[in-house]
């Protein structure tokens, strides 16, 4: 998985009731887009001309602010400097901080009390350091503070169920790609979320791939799962069928690569990965 995170780094939940694409400059062009949802709203600010500075925040809808994110590059989704993350309290959750994407410098957590929970120390996106505490400060097992959907034994595994469930596609000769989309909820159960069509994979043979398929590892941050969205995408090539990010893997590299840490993407929000 790439580290730079989707144009659509935050998909919110909830059916969209109202739309807001107005732009409302200021005495320096900024542009701002507001949001309406069932559970949240959301202001985009755009700080320069091109659309590519921004901040992007969210709010329940008593107001409250719940996260506060800075792009250096908006339509890449390129985080820079400071992103925050609110309790409904207001109390500060977490703050972390971004140089190309990459997180920088100490992350820390709180817990809702103010006492510190989580304190973290990365160097272009490595993580160097990690220390977890409960709420009397006392240090415990560490956690991963946030962690994506998977597959029961990984992006292999995963190929294996699609190839079993696809084997009597007749593939050709010629490379050709097909997408869908699963949502994997926080009960561990995927369902289908979209699906464009193709002669090769037809939505009757997605329902019989997603009828029998295992239940993932939901998607969890800080420990309390949450649903997920996953884009599929399948290369059909020299008769095979693989994920698009294991085409091209050459004696077993994707095995050995180091995975990146999943950076802090506080609900509801989410990132779309791709397969």
């Amino acid at each position: 998985m790439g580290k730079k995170v989707s144009l659509l780094l935050v998909i919110l939940w909830g059916i969209t009731l109202q739309a807001i694409q107005a732009s409302f400059p200021d005495s320096l062009q900024r542009a701002v887009i507001r949001r309406e949802f069932v559970d949240h709203d959301e202001e985009l600010t755009f700080h320069d001309r091109k659309k590519r500075f921004a901040t992007l925040k969210t709010y329940n809808k008593e107001g409250v602010l719940l996260t506060e994110t800075n792009f250096k590059d908006y339509q890449a989704g390129i985080r820079q400097g400071f992103s925050k993350g609110y309790y409904p309290t207001g109390q500060l959750y977490w703050i972390a901080d971004y140089r190309n994407n990459d997180l920088w410098g100490e992350m820390r957590v709180y817990h809702e009390n103010g006492e510190l929970k989580r304190r973290e120390t990365h160097w272009a996106g490595l993580r160097k350091e990690k220390h977890c505490y409960n709420e009397n400060g006392e240090e415990i097992d560490f956690y991963p503070f946030s962690e994506v959907a998977t597959f029961p034994g990984g992006d292999y595994a995963f190929q294996a169920y699609l190839r079993s469930k696809l084997k009597d596609i007749h593939v050709g000769s010629e490379m050709s790609m097909f997408t869908f989309e699963l949502l994997v909820q926080a009960d561990s159960v995927a369902v289908l979320h979209q699906f464009s069509k193709s002669e090769k994979v037809t939505l009757t043979r997605i329902a019989e791939i997603i009828k029998d398929m295992p239940k993932w590892l939901p998607a969890h941050f800080d420990k309390v799962p949450h649903d997920d969205i996953v884009i599929v995408n399948l290369v059909f090539k020299r008769g095979m069928v693989y994920l698009s990010n294991l085409a091209l893997d050459f004696a077993g590299a994707y095995r050995k690569q180091v995975q990146p840490f999943a950076t802090p993407v506080m609900p509801p929000l989410q990132t779309l990965r791709r397969r």
